[in-house]
Order: C-alpha cells, then sequence, then structure tokens
C-alpha cells in the first residue's frame, strides 16, 4: 500500500517480496506443496494473503514473513484473495467448488460461504465501503453479495461466455465485469441492472 514493495505469486509454489525501487528479492514465503495462485498485501501493508492450489489461503506477517493462518475449508484450488477495506476480513475464490468464502483476518475464522454460482468462481472483490462483494463465475454470471451476512443480493445476467473479472468504481455505485465473449459490461451496482456493453 506505500508503494515501497511488491509481491508476485508463482507455480513454483512460492510467493516472493520484492522491494519496488530496486528489483532486489527481500524474502520468499515458502512452505506450500502446490502452486501459488495469488498474492496481496492487507491495507495496512502487515499482512500478504496468498492463494494456493492445495485448496487453502494463508495469511502473513510481512514483517517477520511468518505465516500466521491458514484459511482451510474450500474443496478445490483457490484461485484468488482479497482483503476487505479495513483489512479485517479476507474473501477467496475456489474452482470447482463453485463458492467464495469470507473469513475473520485475524483468527482464520470462516465467516460466510458464499453459494449460488453454478460453475468455478473466477475473481472476487469487496466495494469500496466493504459492504458489499462481487464474484465473477464461468457460470457467465457475476454475483453481488452481502459481506456482513453472505445473503445474494443480485445476479448479473448477460455475458455469452465465463465472467473472469469483476471490480467496483471507486464510489461503489457501479460494477465492471470482463468476459471471454469479448466483451466488457458495467452494471448499476444497486440495482444490478446493465448500464453499458463495451
Amino acid at each position: 500500500p506505500n508503494g515501497k514493495q511488491l509481491a508476485t505469486a508463482s507455480f513454483d509454489k512460492t510467493a516472493r517480496v520484492w522491494d519496488a525501487a530496486t528489483g532486489e528479492l527481500l524474502y520468499t514465503l515458502k512452505g506450500y506443496k502446490n502452486e501459488v495462485r495469488s498474492v496481496v498485501f492487507s491495507p495496512n501493508g502487515k499482512q500478504l494473503a496468498t492463494a494456493s492450489d492445495d485448496n487453502t489461503a494463508r495469511v502473513w506477517n510481512t514483517a517477520t514473513d511468518k505465516f500466521l493462518n491458514t484459511l482451510k475449508g474450500h474443496e478445490d484450488r483457490v484461485n484468488s484473495v482479497v482483503f476487505s477495506p479495513d483489512g479485517k476480513q479476507l474473501a477467496t475464490t475456489s474452482s470447482d467448488d463453485k463458492t467464495a468464502r469470507v473469513w475473520d483476518a485475524a483468527t482464520g475464522k470462516l465467516l460466510h460461504t458464499l453459494k449460488g454460482h453454478e460453475d468455478r468462481v473466477n475473481s472476487v472483490v469487496f466495494s469500496p465501503n466493504g459492504k458489499q462483494l462481487a464474484t465473477a463465475s464461468d457460470d457467465k454470471t457475476a454475483r453481488v453479495w452481502d459481506a456482513a451476512t453472505g445473503k445474494l443480493l443480485h445476479t448479473l445476467k448477460g455475458h455469452e461466455d465465463r465472467v473472469n473479472s469483476v471490480v467496483f468504481s471507486p464510489n461503489g455505485k457501479q460494477l465492471a465485469t470482463a468476459s471471454d465473449d469479448k466483451t466488457a459490461r458495467v452494471w448499476d451496482a444497486a440495482t444490478g441492472k446493465l448500464l453499458h456493453t463495451l
């Protein structure tokens, strides 16, 4: 978050943290027996989270490069991991178990399992205020969820192929999705209404 470091995830079963100014390797996060697919810093920069093909996500202390928690529960590889804006929660997505999950970042406790997608879930993101989550799936939809309860709020339908990515606008009022149907689409986050097809 302060722009001084970069983190990378690799199929070599590690994540690595680098000095952004010099490119120097600072440390390597080891311990996985499978590929690491995603890595993200917490908003305050004090933690890192990683997602792996071993069906888990892990939380690491950036000051000591030691892992703090292992998030277990997904039934297939974990594709992506993201912190909530306040850093208190983590959200993960999995391939073939068709879910996203919300966790307590401090304890690793599972808070919600977001069920409803009919195929693998590729991406998850919190809204800027942390009150909603959005997921993107191979089932050709994106979905919007209540972050506090895990309740499904909207299903965004219209894409003709899998949806790979979803993101909120900075003010949280709109969502954008990207699909293998060669379009991106913009949606009203409050209503789920399609606004534009790009």
